[in-house]
């Protein structure tokens, strides 16, 4: 690049936001990683408490994560390509270059001619100039020129577009968007990236996700868990009112709320009253002689054993006192 491309472009943002350095330049990435460990603590968490997401489906970890990464991929696929086919120059204390006396005091047009002098990099200008330093020199904080668009903003969006897609915690919410909040001006501050970076991000990521949200939803119904997955969910053979999971050969109880949104318990348990019975005709409730239909259904609480007519007496909903029966 020449040393004309190399001076950063102007940011209106950047007139209002101060410069921040030292300890509060790194500020944003503890923020990231704050919010990665509490969407990874969520997931975890997920593993031992029941509880159900924002469409009323059970939060599976794997699912979580799988949404997540394969979202993140995409979002990161066109990133590489925009900064790939469009250089910028950056604006972050380790990326700007201050032309030299010589080239001031010289004509404009050695600005745009052959590779900017190196005299004008800064003292933490280090690029990559081996194969190996290309392919494997790690360093997520202090690059230059992969700007469009901002991956501090993609982790951060992503991360509340998770939280608030698959955890009902108000709390987590509130925390996770502050969060998002802060970091958006404190990468400005910090100069890490222009503010069209940051916009960019802030309205492709939750498309992309929403995108493959549609096209690719989550596999956690039962049919297609025990297509895919060989999951079998069913009511406990020893307990009525609980549920187990059969994984291979094995069984697992499980509780309400960790089963698929579109599981059906089996049917009430019902019998017919004897036709002859003084409670198969007539009208329910106070003056009636009856309970309106041939069935009586048990309550969802009744224990699981072979029922009689005097439970079916007793679990009657609504009661129906000897006198009204008579």
């Amino acid at each position: 690049m020449t040393a004309a491309q190399r001076l950063p472009l102007y940011d209106l943002a950047f007139d209002f936001l101060p410069t921040i350095q030292g300890v509060w330049w790194h500020f944003t990435d503890f923020l990231i990683y704050f919010m990665l460990l509490g969407v990874g603590s969520l997931v975890i968490l997920s593993t031992f408490m029941a509880y159900r997401s924002q469409r009323k489906r059970p939060v599976i970890a794997v699912f979580v994560l799988k949404r997540y990464f394969k979202t993140l991929i995409v979002l990161q696929w066109l990133r590489i390509f925009s900064f790939i086919f469009t250089l910028l120059p950056g604006s972050s204390v380790q990326c700007l270059y201050t032309p030299t006396e010589e080239q001031l005091q010289g004509p404009a047009s050695d600005l745009l001619q052959g590779q900017a002098p190196s005299e004008g990099n800064s003292e933490l200008w280090a690029p990559p100039e081996t194969l190996y330093d290309i392919l494997f020199r790690i360093d997520p904080a202090t690059g230059c020129g992969d700007l469009m668009f901002s991956s501090h903003t993609i982790f951060a969006v992503l991360c509340v577009m998770i939280v608030w897609d698959y955890f009902p915690y108000k709390g987590t919410k509130a925390a996770i968007s502050a969060a998002l909040a802060l970091l958006v001006p404190l990468t400005l501050a910090s100069r890490k990236h222009y503010t069209v970076d940051v916009f960019t991000s802030l309205y492709v990521v939750p498309i992309v996700y929403e995108l493959m949200r549609l096209k690719m939803p989550d596999t956690d119904t039962a049919e297609e868990m025990q297509h895919r997955y060989g999951l079998v969910f069913q009511t406990d053979k020893e307990d009525n009112l609980k549920y187990a999971v059969i994984v291979g050969n094995q069984s697992f109880r499980i509780n309400e709320d960790q089963l698929p949104a579109d599981f059906k318990e089996p049917a009430d348990l019902t019998f017919t009253l004897p036709s002859g019975s003084p409670l198969h005709k007539g009208k329910s409730g106070p003056g009636g002689g009856g309970f309106d239909g041939p069935y009586i259904h048990l309550r969802k609480d009744t224990p699981p054993r072979s029922p009689t007519f005097e439970d079916g007496l007793r679990n009657l909903v609504p009661q129906v006192s000897p006198e009204e029966s008579v």
